[in-house]
């Protein structure tokens, strides 16, 4: 008579493979929630950085202007990336659990949009170069960030908005309006695409004087040609609240219709009550762009 099958051993395997389906199964929840939470989370953060130096470049520019320190070269740092959980510290870490880091592109260009002020005959056409940074964001939405003419723009799903405002005011003058505007032009050709820390130095030329459009005319108009309807609705945007800020009549002004920016065009034409008095301040960079990564690190 055959003895009966012994079925321990059986049991231990069964029990083992349960336990490795459980293991298993809570490592890949933790994968599909908890992951994309925490790249989230790191973006986000990551992003208002971003929007932080920004800001803080557009300051540090502003101070060079304001105290005509030609020749001073201005260095800005940050990272183009949230970075990578494997190359973050020396610390247990498994890629698998861990967020994928994101990656980013800095580019500083000359020319692009063109801004042109006329002055009854006077006409002076100014290209504005600009620093931009475009995000590759894994978990969240893409942004780009925008230095141009001394204003800060925010573009993503939603369009562009002016985050900061350039250096662009109307205001009231003994009954007349003033206009006072700096366009800030950069120039640069450089590109640095990654995740690593980058360096941003700007340097404030010595650039003669726009003489041809200070002074008191019968009106002013100034546009800027964006070549993207986006970008060109942002400007109106900010065209629009200048005046408004200060009060001024809306019979002194008219800004570009809605229907007109899909040409990528954005302008404002100011006449006031009998004249304009028109400052325009000139504020020309230079910069590049390099790696700071080193071993440290």
């Amino acid at each position: 008579m055959a003895p009966p099958r012994d079925e321990e051993a059986l049991s231990e395997v069964v029990g083992f493979v349960l336990l490795l389906g459980v293991i298993v199964l809570a490592l890949s929840v933790y994968q599909v929630y908890a992951v994309p939470a925490q790249g989230r989370e790191n973006e986000i953060m990551h992003m208002n950085l971003v929007k932080d130096r920004f800001t803080d470049y557009k300051i540090a520019l502003d101070s060079l202007w304001v105290n005509n320190a030609t020749g001073v070269t201005l260095s800005m740092a940050f990272d183009l990336g949230s970075g990578s959980a494997t190359t973050t510290g020396s610390g247990l870490s498994i890629p698998l659990l861990s967020p994928v880091g994101s990656s980013g592109a800095v580019s500083v260009a000359s020319g692009g949009s063109v801004l042109t002020i006329t002055a009854d005959s006077d006409e002076q056409e100014i290209p504005l170069g600009s620093l931009q940074y475009v995000s590759g964001n894994n978990y969240w939405v893409d942004q780009t960030w925008t230095y141009e003419m001394g204003g800060v723009f925010l573009t993503q799903t939603g369009g562009t908005t002016v985050r900061v405002s350039p250096p662009f005011s109307v205001y009231n003058t003994g009954g007349n309006a003033s206009v006072s505007i700096t366009p800030v032009n950069i120039t640069g050709s450089s590109l640095l695409a990654g995740s690593g820390p980058v360096r941003i130095e700007s340097r404030l030329r010595n650039m003669p004087p726009y003489a041809n459009i200070t002074g008191t005319f019968s009106a002013v108009n100034i546009s800027i040609d964006t070549g993207d309807e986006g970008t060109a609705r942002a400007w109106r945007r900010a065209f629009a609240a200048a005046p408004v800020r200060e009060g001024i009549p809306t019979a002194w002004y008219e800004v570009s219709p809605e229907s007109s920016l899909s040409s990528g065009v954005a302008w404002i034409r100011i006449d006031g009550s009998d004249h304009v008095t028109l400052l325009a301040e000139r504020a020309d960079y230079l910069v590049s762009i390099a790696t700071s990564a080193s071993l440290i690190e």
